[in-house]
Protein backbone atom coordinates (compact mmCIF):
# COMPACT_ATOMS: atom_id res chain seq x y z
CA UNK A 1 0.00 0.00 0.00
CA UNK A 2 1.49 3.34 -1.01
CA UNK A 3 1.95 6.22 1.39
CA UNK A 4 -0.75 8.22 -0.42
CA UNK A 5 -3.29 5.39 -0.01
CA UNK A 6 -2.41 4.92 3.64
CA UNK A 7 -2.87 8.64 4.27
CA UNK A 8 -6.25 8.54 2.54
CA UNK A 9 -7.42 5.56 4.62
CA UNK A 10 -6.34 7.23 7.86
CA UNK A 11 -8.17 10.44 6.95
CA UNK A 12 -11.32 8.48 6.08
CA UNK A 13 -11.18 6.61 9.39
CA UNK A 14 -10.70 9.85 11.30
CA UNK A 15 -13.56 11.50 9.45
CA UNK A 16 -15.86 8.56 10.20
CA UNK A 17 -15.04 8.77 13.92
CA UNK A 18 -15.79 12.49 14.01
CA UNK A 19 -19.05 11.90 12.16
CA UNK A 20 -19.97 9.09 14.53
CA UNK A 21 -19.50 11.34 17.56
CA UNK A 22 -21.36 14.23 15.98
CA UNK A 23 -24.31 12.21 14.74
CA UNK A 24 -24.32 10.04 17.85
CA UNK A 25 -24.77 6.29 17.90
CA UNK A 26 -27.57 6.89 20.40
CA UNK A 27 -29.65 9.07 18.10
CA UNK A 28 -28.61 12.35 19.73
CA UNK A 29 -26.72 14.84 17.61
CA UNK A 30 -23.95 15.61 20.10
CA UNK A 31 -21.71 18.59 19.38
CA UNK A 32 -18.43 19.53 21.05
CA UNK A 33 -17.59 23.07 19.88
CA UNK A 34 -19.27 24.79 22.82
CA UNK A 35 -18.16 28.34 21.97
CA UNK A 36 -19.76 28.24 18.53
CA UNK A 37 -22.78 26.22 19.61
CA UNK A 38 -23.71 28.49 22.53
CA UNK A 39 -23.39 31.59 20.37
CA UNK A 40 -25.42 30.12 17.50
CA UNK A 41 -28.08 28.66 19.82
CA UNK A 42 -28.57 32.03 21.53
CA UNK A 43 -28.96 33.72 18.14
CA UNK A 44 -31.53 31.12 17.11
CA UNK A 45 -33.14 31.19 20.57
CA UNK A 46 -32.64 27.48 21.21
CA UNK A 47 -32.09 25.93 24.66
CA UNK A 48 -28.83 24.05 25.16
CA UNK A 49 -28.20 20.85 27.12
CA UNK A 50 -24.52 20.48 28.02
CA UNK A 51 -23.14 17.18 29.37
CA UNK A 52 -19.78 17.49 31.13
CA UNK A 53 -18.25 14.02 31.36
CA UNK A 54 -14.95 12.19 31.77
CA UNK A 55 -13.79 8.87 30.35
CA UNK A 56 -13.37 7.32 33.82
CA UNK A 57 -16.66 8.48 35.37
CA UNK A 58 -19.05 5.51 35.95
CA UNK A 59 -22.18 7.68 36.22
CA UNK A 60 -21.26 9.39 32.94
CA UNK A 61 -21.13 5.98 31.30
CA UNK A 62 -24.51 5.10 32.81
CA UNK A 63 -26.01 8.23 31.30
CA UNK A 64 -24.68 7.22 27.89
CA UNK A 65 -25.74 3.59 28.25
CA UNK A 66 -29.16 4.03 29.85
CA UNK A 67 -30.50 7.57 29.60
CA UNK A 68 -29.30 9.16 26.39
CA UNK A 69 -30.21 6.11 24.31
CA UNK A 70 -33.77 5.97 25.62
CA UNK A 71 -36.29 6.78 22.88
CA UNK A 72 -38.51 8.94 25.05
CA UNK A 73 -35.45 10.92 26.14
CA UNK A 74 -34.34 11.44 22.53
CA UNK A 75 -37.88 12.40 21.54
CA UNK A 76 -38.03 14.87 24.43
CA UNK A 77 -34.81 16.61 23.41
CA UNK A 78 -36.06 16.83 19.80
CA UNK A 79 -39.49 18.10 20.85
CA UNK A 80 -37.98 20.84 23.02
CA UNK A 81 -35.52 21.73 20.24
CA UNK A 82 -32.46 21.31 22.48
CA UNK A 83 -28.99 21.78 21.05
CA UNK A 84 -26.87 19.01 22.57
CA UNK A 85 -23.28 19.52 23.75
CA UNK A 86 -20.92 16.92 25.20
CA UNK A 87 -17.63 18.18 26.67
CA UNK A 88 -14.78 16.50 28.54
CA UNK A 89 -13.35 19.33 30.69
CA UNK A 90 -10.26 17.28 31.58
CA UNK A 91 -9.31 17.61 27.92
CA UNK A 92 -10.94 20.97 27.23
CA UNK A 93 -9.44 23.03 30.06
CA UNK A 94 -10.97 26.21 28.67
CA UNK A 95 -14.41 24.71 29.29
CA UNK A 96 -13.41 23.60 32.80
CA UNK A 97 -12.26 27.11 33.71
CA UNK A 98 -15.18 28.85 32.00
CA UNK A 99 -17.93 26.80 33.60
CA UNK A 100 -16.23 25.77 36.88
CA UNK A 101 -17.08 22.11 36.46
CA UNK A 102 -15.18 19.74 38.76
CA UNK A 103 -17.76 17.00 39.44
CA UNK A 104 -18.98 14.49 36.90
CA UNK A 105 -21.37 14.20 35.33
CA UNK A 106 -22.52 17.81 35.52
CA UNK A 107 -25.47 18.68 33.31
CA UNK A 108 -25.75 22.39 32.50
CA UNK A 109 -28.89 23.76 30.84
CA UNK A 110 -29.00 27.12 29.06
CA UNK A 111 -32.08 29.21 28.32
CA UNK A 112 -33.17 30.37 24.87
CA UNK A 113 -31.31 33.64 25.42
CA UNK A 114 -28.03 31.87 26.16
CA UNK A 115 -27.94 32.45 29.92
CA UNK A 116 -27.38 29.53 32.27
CA UNK A 117 -30.63 28.09 33.57
CA UNK A 118 -29.62 25.37 35.99
CA UNK A 119 -27.19 22.55 36.75
CA UNK A 120 -27.70 18.97 37.82
CA UNK A 121 -25.19 16.54 39.27
CA UNK A 122 -24.94 12.78 38.85
CA UNK A 123 -26.87 10.11 37.04
CA UNK A 124 -30.50 10.70 36.07
CA UNK A 125 -32.84 8.10 34.66
CA UNK A 126 -34.83 9.15 31.55
CA UNK A 127 -37.99 9.68 33.62
CA UNK A 128 -36.16 11.65 36.32
CA UNK A 129 -34.33 13.82 33.79
CA UNK A 130 -37.48 14.57 31.81
CA UNK A 131 -39.32 15.45 35.02
CA UNK A 132 -36.44 17.70 36.12
CA UNK A 133 -36.38 19.50 32.76
CA UNK A 134 -40.15 19.94 32.81
CA UNK A 135 -39.91 21.39 36.32
CA UNK A 136 -37.15 23.68 35.14
CA UNK A 137 -39.53 25.28 32.64
CA UNK A 138 -41.84 26.04 35.59
CA UNK A 139 -39.01 27.42 37.71
CA UNK A 140 -39.17 24.44 40.06
CA UNK A 141 -35.99 22.96 41.52
CA UNK A 142 -33.62 25.77 40.56
CA UNK A 143 -31.23 27.28 43.11
CA UNK A 144 -33.43 30.38 43.39
CA UNK A 145 -36.52 28.23 43.90
CA UNK A 146 -34.89 26.09 46.59
CA UNK A 147 -33.43 29.11 48.40
CA UNK A 148 -36.82 30.80 48.33
CA UNK A 149 -38.48 27.79 49.93
CA UNK A 150 -35.70 27.44 52.49
CA UNK A 151 -35.92 31.08 53.60
CA UNK A 152 -39.66 30.76 54.20
CA UNK A 153 -39.17 28.01 56.78
CA UNK A 154 -38.80 28.71 60.48
CA UNK A 155 -35.17 28.79 61.63
CA UNK A 156 -35.88 26.24 64.36
CA UNK A 157 -37.71 23.87 62.00
CA UNK A 158 -36.04 20.46 62.19
CA UNK A 159 -38.33 18.55 59.87
CA UNK A 160 -37.01 16.09 57.31
CA UNK A 161 -38.27 18.41 54.60
CA UNK A 162 -36.11 21.25 55.95
CA UNK A 163 -32.95 19.12 55.98
CA UNK A 164 -33.62 17.70 52.54
CA UNK A 165 -34.07 21.22 51.23
CA UNK A 166 -30.80 22.34 52.80
CA UNK A 167 -28.86 19.44 51.30
CA UNK A 168 -30.50 20.16 47.92
CA UNK A 169 -29.30 23.77 48.11
CA UNK A 170 -25.83 22.48 48.99
CA UNK A 171 -25.89 20.26 45.89
CA UNK A 172 -26.71 23.28 43.72
CA UNK A 173 -23.76 25.20 45.16
CA UNK A 174 -21.53 22.18 44.59
CA UNK A 175 -22.64 21.95 40.96
CA UNK A 176 -21.47 25.55 40.52
CA UNK A 177 -18.23 24.94 42.43
CA UNK A 178 -19.40 27.64 44.84
CA UNK A 179 -17.64 26.01 47.76
CA UNK A 180 -17.85 28.88 50.30
CA UNK A 181 -21.66 28.97 50.01
CA UNK A 182 -21.80 25.17 50.16
CA UNK A 183 -19.77 25.17 53.38
CA UNK A 184 -22.01 27.83 54.88
CA UNK A 185 -25.07 25.67 54.25
CA UNK A 186 -23.30 22.65 55.73
CA UNK A 187 -22.51 24.64 58.87
CA UNK A 188 -26.20 25.55 59.20
CA UNK A 189 -27.20 21.89 58.96
CA UNK A 190 -24.70 20.89 61.66
CA UNK A 191 -25.86 23.70 63.95
CA UNK A 192 -29.52 22.75 63.47
CA UNK A 193 -28.89 19.07 64.28
CA UNK A 194 -26.09 19.57 66.77
CA UNK A 195 -27.02 16.48 68.80
CA UNK A 196 -27.22 14.46 65.57
CA UNK A 197 -30.70 13.27 66.54
CA UNK A 198 -31.70 13.37 62.86
CA UNK A 199 -28.34 11.94 61.75
CA UNK A 200 -27.97 14.97 59.50
CA UNK A 201 -25.06 16.63 61.30
CA UNK A 202 -22.74 13.65 60.79
CA UNK A 203 -23.83 13.43 57.15
CA UNK A 204 -23.13 17.14 56.76
CA UNK A 205 -19.67 16.75 58.30
CA UNK A 206 -18.90 14.05 55.75
CA UNK A 207 -20.10 16.40 53.02
CA UNK A 208 -17.83 19.11 54.43
CA UNK A 209 -14.85 16.85 53.86
CA UNK A 210 -15.95 16.19 50.31
CA UNK A 211 -16.36 19.92 49.63
CA UNK A 212 -12.80 20.59 50.80
CA UNK A 213 -11.60 17.71 48.65
CA UNK A 214 -13.28 19.11 45.52
CA UNK A 215 -11.82 22.51 46.44
CA UNK A 216 -8.39 20.83 46.52
CA UNK A 217 -7.90 21.78 50.16
CA UNK A 218 -6.78 18.27 51.04
CA UNK A 219 -5.49 18.87 54.57
CA UNK A 220 -8.78 20.50 55.53
CA UNK A 221 -10.62 17.59 53.93
CA UNK A 222 -8.64 15.11 56.04
CA UNK A 223 -9.20 17.10 59.24
CA UNK A 224 -12.93 17.45 58.57
CA UNK A 225 -13.42 13.76 57.95
CA UNK A 226 -11.35 12.57 60.93
CA UNK A 227 -13.28 14.93 63.22
CA UNK A 228 -16.52 13.03 62.57
CA UNK A 229 -15.32 10.20 64.80
CA UNK A 230 -14.37 12.70 67.50
CA UNK A 231 -17.73 14.50 67.49
CA UNK A 232 -20.09 11.67 66.52
CA UNK A 233 -18.20 8.40 67.15
CA UNK A 234 -21.30 6.23 66.86
CA UNK A 235 -22.47 7.65 63.55
CA UNK A 236 -22.46 5.76 60.25
CA UNK A 237 -20.17 8.40 58.78
CA UNK A 238 -17.45 7.98 61.44
CA UNK A 239 -15.93 4.93 59.75
CA UNK A 240 -16.52 6.13 56.21
CA UNK A 241 -15.04 9.51 57.07
CA UNK A 242 -11.84 7.96 58.41
CA UNK A 243 -11.55 5.76 55.34
CA UNK A 244 -12.00 8.74 53.03
CA UNK A 245 -9.43 10.67 55.09
CA UNK A 246 -6.89 7.94 54.34
CA UNK A 247 -7.55 8.32 50.62
CA UNK A 248 -7.49 12.12 50.68
CA UNK A 249 -4.25 12.15 52.70
CA UNK A 250 -2.49 10.51 49.76
CA UNK A 251 -3.09 13.71 47.80
CA UNK A 252 -0.80 15.49 50.27
CA UNK A 253 2.19 13.28 49.42
CA UNK A 254 2.77 12.73 53.14
CA UNK A 255 3.30 8.97 53.70
CA UNK A 256 3.77 9.46 57.44
CA UNK A 257 0.32 11.01 57.74
CA UNK A 258 -1.29 8.31 55.61
CA UNK A 259 0.34 5.56 57.66
CA UNK A 260 -0.77 7.24 60.89
CA UNK A 261 -4.37 7.39 59.66
CA UNK A 262 -4.26 3.79 58.49
CA UNK A 263 -3.11 2.59 61.90
CA UNK A 264 -5.73 4.70 63.66
CA UNK A 265 -8.42 3.32 61.38
CA UNK A 266 -7.44 -0.30 62.10
CA UNK A 267 -7.48 0.41 65.84
CA UNK A 268 -10.78 2.31 65.87
CA UNK A 269 -12.71 0.08 63.43
CA UNK A 270 -11.45 -3.50 63.94
CA UNK A 271 -14.59 -5.00 62.38
CA UNK A 272 -14.53 -2.90 59.25
CA UNK A 273 -14.72 -4.65 55.89
CA UNK A 274 -11.65 -2.61 54.90
CA UNK A 275 -9.42 -3.99 57.68
CA UNK A 276 -7.63 -6.57 55.56
CA UNK A 277 -7.01 -4.09 52.75
CA UNK A 278 -5.70 -1.43 55.13
CA UNK A 279 -3.50 -3.89 57.03
CA UNK A 280 -1.86 -4.90 53.76
CA UNK A 281 -1.33 -1.25 52.94
CA UNK A 282 0.32 -0.68 56.32
CA UNK A 283 2.73 -3.57 55.73
CA UNK A 284 3.68 -2.19 52.34
CA UNK A 285 4.30 1.29 53.70
CA UNK A 286 6.26 0.54 56.89
CA UNK A 287 9.39 -0.89 55.24
CA UNK A 288 9.72 2.27 53.17
CA UNK A 289 10.36 4.29 56.27
CA UNK A 290 7.10 6.14 56.21
CA UNK A 291 7.67 7.31 59.75
CA UNK A 292 7.88 5.97 63.28
CA UNK A 293 4.51 6.36 64.93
Amino acid sequence: MTGKIIKTVVLLLFASQVLLFSAGTDGINWQSDWKTVLKTAAEKKQPVFMDFYTDWCPHCKRLDADTFVDKKMIDYFNKENFVMLKVNPEIDRAAENTFNVFSYPTLVIFKHDGTEWDRMLGFKSPDDLIAALDNLKKGIGTLDDLLGKYKKLDKEDKSDNKFELMFAVNDKYMARADYPEALEMIDRIIELDKDNAKKRASAAMYQRGYIYYKWKKFQKAVDALVSIHTVYPGSEEAEGGYGAAVYYSEKLDDPALTLKLLKEFVKKFPNSKYIERFQKKIKKMEPRGAGTL
